[in-house]
């Protein structure tokens, strides 16, 4: 790589995590708009810091911030989205609808995009958390079902599998170690919010070469 390509890519990545620190900073900023409180200090730094890191994350393996800038946008949702969930059980529609209009136009700037690709990703998503709220008669609230939805737009069908494979992986591990320890009882409800999350993550970060390495 020539010095003047390294020292933009440099830049890029700088203002990739600039960005990504700032939009998830405004998400929690925004927060307490369906919280009964104010999120703590510590929790704003937390999601900021967050935000950086997947940011840069992302750039180390998109052409450039440009293909970047949709799963930038996603991450900051995706943590919002637990913020809220952590604190009120809920995930709200406004992040879900801001997730899906932003999708047509920052999808244009990447290089992969296919209508079949993303529509597949948010069937997948939405379809299978649907069918585990149906069956599960309350269980899961239908703002997991409309996030996975809005995820699976971004991600696409062997991205979202990752994902939706990872959350659930992650939520049983992690119930069970609380149930364990009596931090939780049995008929206490632990959001599944943060868990879809981490596994979108995990997905957008690392989909491709962990479907591979599944054998697909």
């Amino acid at each position: 790589m020539a010095f003047g390509e390294e020292r933009i890519l440099v830049w890029q990545e700088a203002a990739g995590v600039l960005l990504g620190g700032t939009l998830a900073l405004t998400g929690a900023a925004v927060s307490p708009r369906w919280m009964a409180r104010r999120p703590r200090a510590w929790e704003v730094g937390a999601c900021a810091l967050a935000g950086g890191l997947v940011a840069l994350l992302v750039l180390k393996r998109a052409p450039g911030l440009g293909a970047a800038l949709p799963q930038i946008l996603l991450a900051a949702v995706l943590i919002t989205a637990s913020l809220v969930d952590l604190h009120e059980r809920i995930i709200p529609n406004e992040l879900v609808l801001v997730t899906v209009a932003a999708w047509p136009v920052l999808h244009l700037l990447a290089p992969r995009f296919s209508w079949a690709w993303a529509l597949g990703g948010a069937a997948l998503g939405g379809g299978t958390l649907l069918l585990v709220a149906l069956a599960s008669r309350g269980g899961m609230g239908m703002g997991d079902v409309k996030l996975a939805g809005a995820f699976g737009l971004y991600l696409g069908l062997s991205e979202t599998f990752v994902a939706l494979a990872a959350a659930f992986l992650l939520g049983g591990l992690v119930s069970l170690a609380l149930l364990a320890l009596g931090v939780v009882g049995r008929k206490d409800h632990i959001p599944f919010g943060p868990f879809l999350a981490a596994g979108a993550l995990v997905g957008l970060l690392y989909g491709d070469p962990l479907f591979r390495v599944l054998g697909y």
